[in-house]
């Protein structure tokens, strides 16, 4: 039996919620999407063991905590420290994606009105992550 892939989107937008997921689930069988609203709601969820993911997506752009927030304290768990994270964002300022980087991001994706070119990225994300497990 293969291995289930957890990913762990945190975004305060449902429509990006929905799209997101059908894209990660189509991209491979094994994928399941856990979603958190804002950066609070994900460390609950982490915190009450709800979810344990292989892969986690967060907006930059949410209420109550905010992206870089919630970046940095994902990084800070002691459980999660080798767990990519992903930051999302509609904007790509040099600026806020060295920012991410520096406070230990993977790596970041614009959300772009080209659905195909962030399929494409989502996809390559996911293939590389199912072959490592």
């Amino acid at each position: 039996m293969q291995s289930l892939i957890q990913v762990f989107i945190v975004d305060d937008d449902i429509d990006d919620q929905e799209i997101f997921s059908l894209i990660f689930e189509g991209a491979d069988d094994r994928v399941s999407c856990t979603f958190a609203n804002n950066g609070l709601h994900a460390l609950d969820k982490l915190a009450n063991g709800s979810v344990n993911p292989h892969l986690i997506f967060v907006d930059i752009n949410m209420p109550k905590m905010n992206g870089i927030e919630l970046l940095t304290r994902l990084k800070s768990q002691p459980h999660l420290p080798d767990t990519p994270v992903y930051m999302l964002s509609t904007s790509a300022e040099k600026n806020i994606i060295e920012q991410c980087i520096s406070l230990g991001a993977t790596g970041f994706i614009q959300k772009q009105a080209n659905m195909d070119e962030l399929k494409t990225a989502f996809i390559n994300i996911i293939q590389n992550l199912a072959s490592s497990l």
